[in-house]
């Protein structure tokens, strides 16, 4: 019983001392820093180089195509063999790039990529025709060269649809329908500017410049009247490229007069000439990069007396030499054995970058 008396003491004290004893404020919150320092952006990973291979000293193909129709032959191409060429094209992973983009070296498409040139002579009425439907519409062939490109453009945008027209003017793409007038033809050569693609001069009426021209006036008309048509159709659209009639050149003492010259009163410049050859072109950093006489290869594996399948040659060579590119059209990347075919003074602006995977491949 006395134990239970000395509890009840003991409680109160401790409650006594628990009132007197002040309470303890917890400590104040660290003061925000606020935000730290601006990391910037991450920096891009470093350029697989082993993945890649680049080699942007590498050959270009600039394919050479005329008549797109039925049936095949030795310059012609059917619709569906142009649908097989692209996609074969587009699975060897080539990408479409315009003949300007090579002679300005300003080349942009994927890193592991290859660039490649259509080209079109003639300025036959199948490379870019228009038809009217059962409704009435009119609406571009998509059987003809630019049909066919636009459609595969739209299932792989990637692939492009950049292509170059060499063109007889005033009259390219000549239609005989009723409906076909002057403001179509128009229409036509703007709509090939406003899709990417290019006009290209194939001289006034197809002229063998080596035996038809007799005197320099003969051969000014030849090149320059084709750029005053263009100005009247296009106001300020220059002509930059010539395509050579069967290749030919004229006399040696007129060769000058390809590039640039004048035909009463209207001047114009060809910065590319284009041949009618069988190998792939140079790039602009290339050693004997040529923009005045660049090869072509003919897009066709129709024979032409002994020699045939011109476009499956080429596709085999390319496998071995072919331009890959790094994905950057400032920077010029080679691997170190292909240095010595390096023009260093035409890098310009352009970052040199080369590598070496010698030691990685032992």
């Amino acid at each position: 019983m006395k134990m239970r008396y000395l509890i009840v003491p003991l409680i109160l004290i401790v409650l006594a001392l628990s009132a007197c004893t002040p309470a303890v404020a917890p400590p104040d919150p660290p003061p925000d820093p606020g935000p730290g320092p601006d990391p910037g952006p991450e920096p891009p990973p470093e350029f697989d180089f082993a993945l890649y291979k680049p080699n942007e000293l590498g050959e270009i193909p600039i394919w050479m195509y005329h008549n797109i129709k039925e049936p095949e032959d030795i310059w012609v191409r059917t619709p569906d063999n142009f649908r097989a060429d692209l996609q074969r094209f587009y699975d060897l992973g080539y990408r479409l790039v315009t003949l300007t983009d090579v002679i300005t070296n300003n080349i942009s498409i994927p890193p592991g990529t290859s660039p490649i040139v259509l080209t079109f002579d003639d300025g036959n009425t199948n490379n870019f025709k228009l038809i009217k439907d059962a409704q009435g519409e009119i609406k571009v062939d998509p059987d003809c060269a630019v049909g066919i490109l636009r459609d595969f453009a739209e299932k792989h945008p990637e692939m492009g649809s950049a292509a170059t027209f060499f063109v007889h003017l005033p009259h390219p793409f000549s239609q005989s329908d009723s409906w076909y007038t002057g403001e179509w033809r128009t229409w036509k050569l703007e709509m090939l500017l406003e899709w990417g693609m290019e006009i290209g001069n194939h001289t006034l009426n197809h002229k063998h410049l080596k035996k038809d021209i007799k005197n320099l006036d003969q051969l000014l008309e030849q090149l320059g009247k084709p750029q005053q048509h263009l100005d009247n159709l296009i106001p300020g659209h220059k002509l930059n490229s010539l395509a050579l009639p069967y290749g030919a050149k004229p006399a040696a003492e007129w060769l000058e007069y390809l590039h640039q010259g004048e035909y009463q009163g209207v001047s114009y410049r060809h910065d590319a000439i284009l041949l009618v050859g069988s190998t792939p072109a140079k790039p602009f950093n290339h050693l004997d990069y040529s923009p005045l006489a660049m090869p072509r290869v003919r897009a066709s594996n129709y024979p032409d007396g002994g020699a045939k399948d011109f476009l499956d040659k080429a596709l085999e060579r390319l496998e071995h030499t072919r331009y890959i590119s790094d994905g950057d059209p400032d920077i010029i990347t080679i691997p170190e054995e292909a240095r010595s075919k390096l023009n260093e003074e035409s890098l310009g602006e352009k970052e040199l970058r080369v590598y070496d995977l010698t030691e990685e491949n032992r």
